[in-house]
């Protein structure tokens, strides 16, 4: 009972403590992004907007793998780069399993660094080798955003729209209309019947 109630209160001390990987670096890391020749851009990242130009940030370090940055200047279409990769700090994972391991009474070893780490996610980075990422340092790292700016698109014509003549379209006169549905009969396209009846319609509007 007194070895349990020793274990007990060693690995609550402990579990208190953090481990290599979360003291360096921690569980989270700073991000900058930048958009070189738009300082005016706004860049907004998991859709939650950070800056204009450029932009820092904390991140997750667990969640490496899981930035979409958007950019956007107005006027222009936006423009979002997704970010997928992480890397296993590897180094960090070997200090904290040879340098926070405790024993137990029972010399079993007791690798609460590792479970410490595990919870906060602190074994991970960004992945310099996605196109964009580049490290600083062990906890800083920059994102440079290729933006193309290509100007938003006009907005299209319903297509019930097509066929409406402008407000201010120039109104045709009988006379005009007349000789129009002349000429079209005698191209054939359109039969005596059809001739007469459209014709009737001119004369007998207002």
């Amino acid at each position: 009972m007194k070895k349990l109630f020793v274990f007990l209160c060693f690995a609550s001390i402990a579990i208190s403590f953090s481990s290599c990987a979360t003291i360096i670096g921690g569980a989270k890391y700073n991000a900058k992004v930048q958009v070189p020749n738009h300082p005016n851009a706004s860049i907004s990242v998991n859709g939650e907007f950070k800056g204009q130009g450029e932009a820092n940030f904390l991140v997750k370090r667990r969640d490496a793998n899981k930035l979409d940055i958007t950019v956007q200047e107005e006027d222009c279409e936006p423009e979002t780069t997704h970010f997928t990769k992480k890397a296993f700090r590897g180094w960090a994972f070997v200090g904290t399993l040879v340098g926070w391991t405790g024993i137990t009474p029972n010399y079993i070893p007791l690798p609460w660094g590792v479970v410490v780490d595990a919870c906060t996610g602190a074994w991970w980075k960004p992945d310099v080798t996605e196109k964009g990422v580049s490290k600083i340092d062990y906890d800083n790292f920059l994102y440079t955003i290729t933006y193309k700016a290509i100007p938003k698109k006009e907005s299209t014509i319903k297509p019930e729209e097509k066929n409406k003549e402008p407000l201010d379209a120039p109104t045709k006169s009988k006379a005009e209309i007349l000789r129009e549905l002349k000429q079209l009969f005698d191209d054939g396209v359109l039969t005596q019947e059809e001739y007469e009846k459209e014709k009737a319609k001119v004369l007998g509007s207002e």
